[in-house]
């Protein structure tokens, strides 16, 4: 439970700081965070033994809770761009000044990509082309990659200026305090992300996760009989 601890605690945290939503710019963090800690977090983990909620559901199930999650979150995460770019547009600022911005616009187009491979992987007409176990390892890996790009992104955002000099200053006046929360929760975000590289390691190129198909289909093979 303490994934689900994190990315909650994270969540939380990041509606404590913004509230009251004096501002448009405000919703933006909170839309990022929801989006990448409450709903894509919860889609990656629903596969995870250890860690989902519905462990015991049948695969189907957690395919429905998986695309679900993945499209709440992916609309969450629209919703704070939209918000950024609305924000700048609007004090005629500049686009991708900064690492934040740059990597931030390079994790939306991830997750656009992630999501059309995610529908495309299951159309007829490519099966011939790719064994359907390579589209899932493919997008499994991607997706990975995808969330541990988000928990850099906000990591970077949550040590920005804008976040450290005016949002955490209206809440914590001590300097001292206010990087240490900012290192806490980078903290809690590098968890996050090597619990998602970890469940996709396991399954799909640790000994045990990634032989466990080719020994499953070895042993259904007929014997020969001499």
């Amino acid at each position: 439970m303490a994934v689900h601890a994190s990315g909650l605690l994270l969540v939380l945290c990041t509606l404590y700081f913004v509230a009251p939503f004096k501002s448009l710019i405000s919703w933006h963090p909170l839309f990022m965070v929801l989006g990448l800690c409450g709903f894509s977090l919860q889609g990656i983990i629903v596969f995870n033994k250890y860690s989902s909620l519905v462990p015991n559901a049948p695969a189907h199930r957690k395919y429905t809770l998986h695309w679900l999650l993945q499209t709440l979150g992916l609309l969450s995460i629209l919703a704070g761009c939209a918000v950024i770019f609305k924000v700048k547009s609007d004090g005629n600022k500049s686009h991708m000044t900064t690492w934040h911005g740059c990597l931030g616009y390079a994790f939306l187009l991830h997750g656009l990509l992630q999501s059309l491979f995610g529908v495309v992987k299951h159309c007829a007409f490519l099966r011939p082309w790719m064994n359907p176990r390579t589209f899932h390892q493919i997008h499994a890996v991607s997706g990975a990659v995808f969330f541990s790009l988000g928990c850099l992104v906000t990591a970077l955002g949550l040590h920005s200026d804008w976040f450290q000099q005016k949002v955490l200053v209206d809440v914590i006046q001590d300097q001292g305090v206010r990087l240490l929360i900012g290192y806490f929760l980078t903290f809690l975000l590098g968890l996050l992300a090597i619990v998602a590289l970890k469940q996709v390691y396991d399954k799909y190129f640790s000994s045990t996760g990634g032989n466990k198909n080719t020994s499953n289909a070895q042993s259904k093979k007929p014997k020969r009989s001499n």
